[in-house]
């Protein structure tokens, strides 16, 4: 049985510690949420170069040696979009303290780990070391182009480009090359201290984890940041499509991408989301889904079909893999299983499948101290933080009526699809 701890340190910094004795290791995770913003290209680089130095361990055989010193522990920091936020993530898996052959404290030496990276990296005041920032925008831009040759991530970055074209979301792929390419150490040292002044904080720990150290170590942290005043964290929601818009790319693809963006109709990410995250569910959640036995199984107009919420934003996202001859058969089936949602016509079997699917998948939150981590941080931002049995209780109680309710609000943006380059092109 787990305990949760939650309590706010200090302006724009929370901490959340779910107390549990049964894994074998404890989960830390530092969240920096800020705006999408100039410094976006940045972060991206910020959240690599902080990930391999700082100021006590200035190369990167010295800090892997101080992390595999915590009896192997494993450290990582990320960058991703959550809505219209940037998260840049510092998260530790450290061994439980229980299992020491020694009397110290792996989480303690965890945590003043963490905060010495966060507070003092490999800079002085005139920026980064110039050789590491080098490194890491080359490391950055490698990264990238991995992401154009994944071809089904490439298409749904495009979607997103096009389809939330004048909206902070619609992150322009060529805008983020060009920023990373004309970085410089200055640069980055001016995002970091953007981070560290205006960024909302949100510390979340699983494990046999002392909630009471890590207030006291964290609230020192931030008592050490001048000028903070945390930026307000707003995202536009559009909820509804005024037309549809197509568009078509060529590349060398050997099997074309069918991207499709719907404006759900959600306000902002509460809006009836335990009813939308069921409809979408049936929709397009997994093999019992309306696209998958439909549009796969019994038509095989395409190798895979499937739908997500994407909640922060109010969007439902379709990808597809098809044959490029199959594009306007794929299409109309896919908007015709919407069409099935919104009449209320799919199956008793569609809709209990996918209510018990959904409340597995949610009680299955806390196998791991890292699940359990994702979960309850995942949560910040909502009206309440609740349990994984408490998210399949409220998933139990959507109806039918509501789902339907749900998919008749929901109105199609954009087409993407990316295809194969013409041969008889010049």
């Amino acid at each position: 049985m787990s305990e949760r701890f939650y309590t706010e340190i200090s302006k724009g910094v929370k901490l959340l510690c779910v107390n549990s004795d049964k894994f074998k290791t404890n989960c830390i995770k530092v969240d920096f949420y800020l705006p999408i913003s100039e410094y976006f290209p940045a972060q991206n680089v910020l959240a690599s170069f902080m990930g391999h130095t700082s100021k006590k361990y200035n190369t990167v055989k010295a800090f892997n040696s101080k992390v595999e010193g915590m009896y192997d522990a494993c450290f990582d920091t990320t960058v991703v979009t959550v809505g219209e936020k940037v998260r840049i993530r510092f998260s530790m898996e450290i061994l439980d303290d229980k299992f020491s052959i020694d009397e110290n404290s792996i989480s303690e030496e965890a945590v003043d780990f963490l905060v010495e990276v966060l507070q003092n990296p490999n800079a002085t005041e005139n920026g980064f070391d110039e050789g590491h920032t080098a490194r890491e925008i080359r490391f950055t831009l490698e990264n990238i182009e991995a992401m154009k040759n994944d071809k089904r991530a490439y298409a749904v970055s495009r979607l997103r480009q096009l389809m939330c074209k004048d909206e902070p979301y619609g992150i322009d792929n060529d805008w983020l090359e060009e920023g990373v390419r004309g970085l410089d150490s200055k640069q980055l040292l001016d995002a970091y201290n953007n981070m560290l002044e205006t960024a909302s904080i949100v510390i979340t720990a699983c494990g046999s984890v002392d909630g009471e150290m890590l207030t006291e170590k964290f609230k020192a942290f931030a008592e050490r940041i001048e000028n903070r005043s945390p930026d307000l964290l707003e995202t536009v929601f559009v909820t509804k499509a005024d037309e549809i818009r197509y568009f078509k790319e060529e590349m060398d693809v050997n099997q074309a991408k069918l991207v499709i963006g719907l404006r759900a109709g959600m306000e902002d990410a509460n809006d009836d989301y335990f009813a939308y995250r069921v409809m979408t569910d049936i929709f397009g959640g997994g093999p019992y889904s309306r696209l998958f036995l439909n549009v796969r199984e019994k038509m095989s107009l395409c190798y895979y079909c499937g739908a997500r919420l994407i909640r922060e934003k109010g969007i439902i996202l379709i990808q597809s893999g098809i044959e490029e001859e199959n594009y306007e058969k794929a299409l109309s089936e896919i908007l015709n299983q919407l069409n099935v949602m919104k009449n209320g016509e799919f199956t008793d079997e569609d809709f209990n499948s996918s209510i018990i699917a959904l409340c597995d998948a949610f009680k299955g939150v806390e196998d791991s101290p890292v699940a359990v981590c994702n979960f309850y941080s995942s949560q910040e931002f909502d009206e309440e933080i609740i349990s994984g049995e408490e998210f399949a209780k409220r998933i139990s109680a959507v109806t039918r009526e509501q789902v339907i309710e749900c998919a008749r609000k929901v109105t199609v943006d954009t087409v993407y699809l990316l295809k194969g380059e013409d041969e008889n092109n010049d």
